[in-house]
C-alpha cells in the first residue's frame, strides 16, 4: 500500500515511541519498508535541491503532521488515510500482512516523483523476492490515489504507465481507486485498466458503492471501471493519537455521583456533546473510492490465502510466471472476468 505514513493504532501494531515517532512490531500486522524509505527521501532531497521550491520532502514512514496550520489545528483532509485503509485489510484478511510505504502528504498531496520512485524499488523488491527471498514478496498493490490528464498526451502518464506494467508482469495485481468527482473522466491510474489484456494480470480500478449496493453519487464512473464495492460510510481504524482544533458544541459540569462502579479512573468533571475530532476511540466514519479499492485488494488477498493446499494459489513458489498463476487463480476465486 502506497499512501500517507502510519500513526498509532492497536489494530495494527504500530505504537508510539517515547522519544517520538513511531515503530512497528517485528511480526506484526502492518510493516514498514526503511530502504524504499529512504531511497524516496533521497529523490526528494535531490529534487528540492535542484530547485523544485516546493517540495516537501517526505523524510519517514509515520503520517505526520495532523493539521497544515498549527494555530487552526484543523485536521487535514488526508491525516489518518493509511491507518483507515489498514483497518478495513485487517477487518477483511487478518492474515494477511501490509507493507505500507509512506509517498503521500496528510492533504493528500502526492509528488509523481515519490510515486514513481516508491512503485521502482517495490518491483525491484518483488523481483528479488522472486527470485528466491519470497518473505519479501508483495501480492497485491493497492492504490488510493491519483490525476486528471490534464494535457491530453498520453506521454505524460507514460512513466507511471512502464512500472505499473512492470509491476503486473512480475504478477502483482495492482487495484487502484476510481475517484470521487462523480465525473467519467478518466481518472489515473485507475484507467489504464481499459488497456488490460485477456490473460494476463488485470489492473483493478474500483468505483465506490452504497451500503445498499447503488452506485454511490460521488464515485466517478465510466467504461473504464470494471469492480465496484462498498466506499461510501465505511468504519475502519482512525489514529488514537489525533486530536483536532474543534470542541465538543456543549460542556457543562457533571451530575454528581457517576464514578465509575468498583473504583477505576476518575471520570471527567463535565459532561459533553460529542467531541468531533477526538480520535482516542480508534475508529472513525469515511467515504471515498479510497476505501472500496483496498477492500477489494483485501479480497483477492484473501482468495490468495483461502487454500494454500490448492497447487495454483501456493504462495511459496518463486518466480514472476508462478506469481501471475497465484494472481489469475485468485481471480478466479472472485469470479473475476477479462
Amino acid at each position: 500500500m502506497l499512501d500517507t505514513g502510519l500513526r498509532e493504532h492497536w489494530w495494527l501494531d504500530v505504537k508510539a515511541k517515547a522519544e517520538g515517532g513511531y515503530r512497528t512490531e517485528p511480526d506484526g500486522f502492518v510493516a514498514t519498508d526503511e530502504k524504499i524509505q529512504e531511497a524516496i527521501r533521497r529523490e526528494g532531497e535531490h529534487a528540492a535541491n535542484r530547485g523544485d521550491r516546493p517540495r516537501q520532502v517526505i523524510k519517514d514512514a509515520w503520517d505526520t503532521p495532523v493539521a497544515a496550520n498549527p494555530l487552526m489545528g484543523e485536521l487535514d483532509t488526508d491525516t489518518g488515510h493509511c491507518t483507515f485503509i489498514s483497518g478495513i485489510l485487517r477487518q477483511v484478511v487478518p492474515d494477511a500482512r501490509v507493507l505500507a510505504i509512506r509517498i503521500m502528504h496528510s492533504d493528500g498531496i502526492v509528488n509523481e516523483g515519490d510515486l514513481l520512485c516508491g512503485l521502482r524499488h517495490l518491483a525491484r523488491r518483488i523481483a528479488k523476492a522472486e527470485a528466491g527471498h519470497m518473505d519479501d514478496m508483495v501480492d497485491v498493490v493497492s492504490l488510493s490515489l491519483g490525476y486528471f490528464n490534464e494535457s491530453g498526451d498520453a506521454t505524460l502518464t507514460s512513466g507511471l504507465r512502464d512500472v505499473l506494467d512492470v509491476l503486473l508482469g512480475l504478477g502483482v495485481t495492482v487495484v487502484a481507486a476510481a475517484g470521487n468527482y462523480t465525473t467519467s473522466r478518466k481518472f489515473y491510474p485507475a484507467a489504464f485498466a481499459s488497456q488490460n489484456q485477456p490473460g494476463q494480470v488485470p489492473l483493478i480500478s474500483v468505483g465506490a458503492l452504497n451500503p445498499n449496493l447503488s452506485q454511490a453519487l460521488f464515485s466517478d464512473g465510466g467504461p473504464w471501471i470494471n469492480a465496484w464495492a462498498c466506499g461510501a460510510v465505511m468504519v475502519s481504524t482512525y489514529p488514537v493519537d489525533v486530536q483536532g482544533s474543534r470542541p465538543p458544541e456543549i460542556e457543562e459540569p457533571a451530575h454528581p455521583g457517576t464514578e465509575l462502579p468498583g473504583g477505576g479512573p476518575p471520570l471527567p468533571g463535565e459532561r459533553a456533546a460529542l467531541d468531533p475530532d477526538d480520535y482516542s476511540g480508534g475508529f472513525a466514519l469515511w467515504s471515498g473510492t479510497s476505501f472500496s479499492a483496498p477492500l477489494v485488494a483485501a479480497d483477492i488477498a484473501k482468495a490468495l490465502l483461502k487454500d494454500k493446499s490448492e497447487p495454483g494459489l501456493w504462495l511459496s513458489k518463486t518466480g514472476d510466471a508462478a506469481a501471475a498463476n497465484r494472481a489469475l487463480a485468485a481471480l478466479t476465486s472472485l469470479r473475476w472476468k477479462d
